[in-house]
């Protein structure tokens, strides 16, 4: 029976493009599963493969805006207009009716000699 060539976390991480310290990260979360043999961590590279189908890839997930996407976007619009609320669901400021309040003058102060 032929044993599979364990790998190592330098390995992993230059396998995944990202540094050891993220690899050691994972493994100790479990979402990487590996061995520890003393102070080494060891990965066999089936555990890798299934990680790497599993892995989100990195970055910011790009948006889609679709036809009923829309719809759905002017129908919260429209309701947000409604309740009178803001993108963050806060109530509108009410702006004061009366005349608007400046700042106060502060009184410049006399040269003493």
């Amino acid at each position: 029976m032929k044993r599979p060539r364990l790998l190592s976390v330098a390995e992993v991480a230059a396998e995944l493009d990202a540094s050891e310290a993220y690899v050691r990260r994972l493994l100790l979360r479990q979402r990487l599963y590996g061995t520890k043999l003393g102070f080494v961590w060891v990965i066999y590279p089936d555990d890798l493969e299934a990680f790497k189908l599993l892995r989100r890839p990195p970055g910011r997930p790009r948006k889609t805006v679709e036809g009923a996407d829309k719809a759905s976007l002017a129908d919260i619009a429209g309701e947000r207009n409604r309740a009178g609320t803001d993108r963050l669901l806060r109530q509108r400021r009410r702006m004061p009716v009366g005349p608007p309040r400046g700042r106060r003058r502060l009184r410049s102060r006399s040269k003493r000699g």
